[in-house]
């Protein structure tokens, strides 16, 4: 089961969507899914830039505390109700304070969460020790590799091949396949950018 998560920010092409079993607005992520004609399940966090007029009230679920955003209130209760399977539209493009706090709220998620955010250009895989990844892509694709603490990091079909644990660093950018299919595994925490035309 894949859930939806509609952030406030700037959404992707609607041509590379799928359908999705669950949506969640965070908070006016909500109102902009209703403006590409689509209708969340749910509308989680502290609701202070949401039009609540726009949605049921039955749907509102109110989380209070500024300690964590919105987006981690989300990725909380999609590891509570069990959607382990997850994506993100509209993770960036408003405020870079903003986009920074959702990096900070997507490494601190439950690890059971496979997690993909979606751009126009880019894919962004979260993966941890518990979701080891492969990928089919055209050779050339560009891949980055980031990590916001020392994890090691293991990779298959890159031209720059890494077995090394990498901190919060350079160290990972600009990669590029060499193969049609690369793996990446992780000790922890790992963002995986992969370039789309």
């Amino acid at each position: 089961m894949t859930t939806l998560l509609c952030l406030p920010g700037i959404w992707p092409q609607m041509s590379c969507l799928q359908d999705f079993e669950y949506i969640i607005g965070v908070d006016s992520g909500a109102d902009l899914a209703l403006e590409y004609g689509i209708t969340p399940d749910l509308i989680i966090g502290d609701l202070d830039s949401v039009n609540k007029e726009n949605h049921p009230e039955k749907n509102l679920i109110f989380v209070e505390g500024q300690e964590n955003n919105d987006l981690s209130k989300a990725l909380q209760l999609c590891a509570e109700k069990d959607l382990t399977t997850i994506c993100i539209l509209g993770f960036t493009g408003k405020r870079n304070d903003h986009e920074l706090a959702n990096y900070a709220a997507l490494h601190n998620a439950n690890e059971n969460l496979d997690i993909r955010v979606v751009l126009d250009d880019m894919i962004i895989h979260r993966i941890t020790n518990t979701n080891d990844s492969s990928y089919n892509v055209p050779t050339g694709t560009i891949v980055s590799i980031f990590c916001f603490e020392n994890t090691h990091v293991k990779t298959t079909g890159l031209e720059w091949n890494l077995d090394e644990e990498i901190g919060f660093s350079s160290r990972g950018l600009s990669n590029k396949t060499n193969e049609e299919e690369f793996t990446i595994s992780a000790t922890g925490s790992a963002f995986v950018l992969i370039h789309i035309s």
